[in-house]
């Protein structure tokens, strides 16, 4: 009996471990004669992916071990050919083994973690599987291109530069590729750059973008002005780099470019070095900052261990969400303290605690990241910037101002020091994992616009490389924070050691 358990025990789990290995899975079987083979029949009509599939129960239930449903929601990408259809060109590529199907789809991650989860009919989401089609949208020959850098910068800006260029020119031999000068403004306010290979041939060794960026002058105020630059210098093909707000304007320009039912891809590379961009794994240039924020991090601990009762206080990046510094403080394994803004934290209990590890330790290391503490601001309005986001005080002088104050009061002897490498950890130039990474998304992005798609981003999800709808991506409800119920999370703590300090 116990033999036959276990038999059928391992059965289930094969089952499952042969559905999650496929991330990128045709259709089923049961939907394959509803599935037309044209370039875009797939990305426009969901109800091609309404399947349902079946995955063993891992957990055993009055009955023994169980099926259950598995829904998938397919994340439709737009496609020019829907609203102008076209002649398709064959692709110039000559290696075909990497060809991707029109057909083939990523999934998310998926995982249980009680029998109780494992009762309810499960969603997933399925993407579309980015990389080179068979057959093209754009005639290569006619393609005119235009590259454009917006919002902060981040390690890799000009890795995926480079990518887009070399792609576009060494593998579908385009003619003309435009570079923007300092973000959305510059499509109708200053002299357009000619790149070529020689042009990018050594910029990804360097920090920051060749293009300039700045924040601001999009098309929510400016689409008509936009719009005329593209369209009088035949520009058919829109690449976007930049964070939520960047995205927001591409995703207006290519909502604008179907309804004069003008043939252009508008697509963009999603950049913030705050990580907090939906659904994928990472964003690009994150483990180069957060490399860079370790460096900084080694000095300030020997500026508080050379110190009597030595505090150093680092701010990093980080808005909204904590994971530059909690990542920063995982990776350097010298933080007592890390504060995000998904934790709340009070000075009382900050201060206390920090005078404890200064009994034990010596000299205390505290990481903070911009947004964290943003309770001690209430009503605080330093207005916003060029891109409407809210400007913030400076939590780390607040923090060393407070506890100087704080430990006078209580006549405890402690050396403070500040250290802001805020701007320093954005302009470095990539390190190999993020230059591949960078490399990779230029290119993919390429080949989804060759293809025709519009409307959409591009990152790996399941360690796969997908395309996004933009709309999704930069929906509110997906934001991207830090959980402070995560594994992640629980194990900066464990680094730490520090308690609940609200």
């Amino acid at each position: 009996e116990g033999t036959r358990r276990l038999v059928k025990s391992m059965a289930s789990l094969a089952r499952c471990l042969v559905l999650l290995s496929s991330v990128f899975l045709p259709l089923t079987a049961a939907n394959e004669g509803s599935i037309s083979r044209s370039p875009s029949r797939l990305m426009r009509d969901p109800s091609c992916c309404k399947s349902q599939l079946k995955i063993g129960g891992l957990f055993k239930g009055k009955d023994g071990f169980e099926e259950h449903a598995i829904n998938p929601i397919f994340m439709k990408i737009d496609h020019i050919d829907e609203w102008l259809p076209a002649e398709k060109y064959e692709t110039p590529l000559t290696w075909r083994g990497a060809m991707v199907g029109q057909d083939e789809t990523v999934l998310d991650v998926l995982y249980l973690n009680s029998p109780r989860a494992s009762q309810k009919n499960l969603l997933y989401r399925q993407w579309v599987r980015a990389g080179p089609r068979d057959f093209l949208y754009f005639k290569p020959k006619e393609v005119v291109a235009a590259i454009v850098t917006c919002g902060g910068l981040c390690p890799g800006l000009n890795n995926v530069i480079k990518a887009i260029v070399d792609t576009l020119i060494k593998t579908y031999d385009v003619k003309k590729v435009w570079g923007i000068q300092f973000g959305y403004k510059g499509f109708y306010s200053l002299p357009w750059v000619d790149l070529d290979c020689k042009t990018v041939e050594n910029i990804h060794k360097r920090g920051g973008t060749v293009l300039g960026s700045s924040r601001g002058g999009g098309p929510k105020e400016n689409m008509d002005k936009i719009m005329s630059a593209l369209t009088s210098n035949g520009v058919n093909q829109v690449y976007v780099v930049g964070g939520d707000g960047t995205h927001r304007g591409a995703n207006l320009i290519s909502q604008e470019a179907a309804r004069r039912e003008y043939a252009m891809s508008v697509c963009g590379v999603p950049k913030t070095i705050d990580n907090d961009v939906a659904f994928i794994d990472k964003s690009f240039g994150f483990d180069s900052a957060v490399a860079e924020a370790c460096k900084v991090i080694n000095c300030a601990r020997i500026e508080a261990d050379d110190s009597h009762n030595g505090i150093a206080i680092v701010k990093l990046m980080g808005r909204e969400c904590g994971f530059v510094a909690m990542y920063s403080a995982l990776a350097s394994n010298d933080v007592d303290i890390c504060l995000i803004p998904e934790a709340p934290f009070s000075m009382d209990k900050l201060c206390e605690y920090t005078t404890e590890v200064l009994k034990k330790r010596g000299h205390c290391l505290i990481v903070v990241a911009e947004g964290a503490g943003s309770h001690h601001f209430e009503g605080v309005d330093l207005g916003v910037d060029a891109s409407g986001n809210k400007r913030l005080p400076d939590i780390g002088t607040y923090l060393r101002d407070e506890m100087k104050n704080w430990f006078k009061a209580k006549d405890f002897p402690a050396e403070i020091r500040y250290l802001d490498p805020s701007y320093q950890i954005r302009s470095v130039a990539a390190n190999p994992s993020d230059s591949v990474y960078c490399s990779t998304l230029g290119s993919t992005v390429v080949h989804g616009a060759m293809a025709g798609f519009t409307g959409f981003s591009c990152g790996q999800v399941n360690h796969r490389y997908v395309y996004i709808p933009i709309e999704e991506m930069c929906d509110p409800s997906n934001k991207v924070r830090v959980d402070t119920k995560s594994r992640a999370y629980n194990r900066m703590i464990r680094c730490t050691g520090q308690p609940n300090l609200f």
